[in-house]
């Protein structure tokens, strides 16, 4: 079993999630960060298609460094404490490799959390 907090230096991971009105599966890579059993996301916006996906079908594919998971996923409460760990952590995560600050972004996106389960 490999647990969330082993993966989380892979600089992504790849999830898929099921398109809203096709069906189809919905592939993309993105930046994560482990925390509390799982892999947290930000997205820009509300109206990404990964996102909407996920909002309609909560069952998606998580893949960080060849370990694959069958999961949930789910928006994460603006009050939810989490927010306090993970939005600096995300920033902090990639900001070395990026020239535009992050620190707005980490703050503003919308947070998804995904349940990490044994595998």
């Amino acid at each position: 079993m490999t647990s969330i907090d082993a993966l989380a230096t892979a600089e992504f991971c790849y999830l898929t999630t099921r398109g809203r009105r096709t069906g189809s599966p919905h592939r993309i890579e993105i930046w994560f960060v482990a925390h509390d059993g799982g892999a947290y996301l930000l997205s820009d916006s509300d109206r990404a298609d990964w996102y909407r996906n996920l909002v309609v079908d909560p069952s998606v594919t998580l893949e960080i460094a060849g370990q694959t998971r069958t999961t949930t996923a789910a928006p994460v409460d603006p009050e939810d404490p989490a927010n306090v760990s993970v939005r600096p952590a995300m920033a902090a995560k990639y900001q070395a490799d990026h020239a535009e600050d992050l620190d707005r972004w980490s703050r503003t996106a919308w947070l998804v959390r995904i349940e990490w389960l044994p595998g």
